[in-house]
């Protein structure tokens, strides 16, 4: 209920820093918990070069959280489209990205609850086809849509939202 958004918006939307959530993989707590023993292990001994690696190990892991919420900020949703499929068939969802700035977005992934595709963002933007499964006919309600990285160290995860406030058409089967 806190994540933003909230519930669904026009398009387009842009990620802001508001919106970005960042939180430690599971290779990025084994990391620190890594590097607290090494600290801890020459503070006890006095040893200043390993106490020197150890501090420039933790700027490098600080470094990777901030590049891994750059990675998602700025990035655009255009627009969200999908073709008319009869129910039961899985619709082909064409997304549109695109970025605020010339920096090329790698390794973000776009998922709903039922999958997800890997895409790449450059400076001409990027259109990914994520599959959505139809149950029924009617107009099928588009859901939140996650948008996520682990680049550029994997010890962060950096994940944001965008609800498309859209419909798209399911024919009877």
């Amino acid at each position: 209920a806190w994540m933003r958004p909230r519930q669904p918006e026009g398009l387009p939307a842009v990620l802001r820093r508001n919106r970005i959530y960042v939180l430690p993989t599971a290779t990025g707590l084994f990391f620190a918990v890594l590097l607290g023993t090494m600290v801890l292990g020459a503070l006890n001994f006095n040893n200043n070069p390993a106490l020197l690696l150890g501090l420039l190990l933790a700027g490098a892991a600080q470094a990777s959280l901030i590049a891994a919420h750059m990675q998602l900020s700025g990035l655009r949703v255009n627009a969200v489209a999908g073709d008319p499929v009869p129910a039961g068939q899985d619709m082909a969802l064409r997304i549109g990205l695109d970025a605020l700035d010339a920096r090329v977005r790698r390794g973000l992934r776009i998922a709903h609850e039922h999958g997800g595709v890997h895409a790449r963002v450059d400076s001409h933007g990027a259109t990914v086809e994520l599959s959505l499964p139809t149950r029924r006919r009617g107009l099928l309600p588009l859901p939140r849509l996650e948008l996520s990285t682990v680049q550029p160290l994997g010890l962060a995860r950096a994940w944001a939202y965008a609800w498309p406030g859209h419909s798209v058409l399911v024919y009877p089967a």
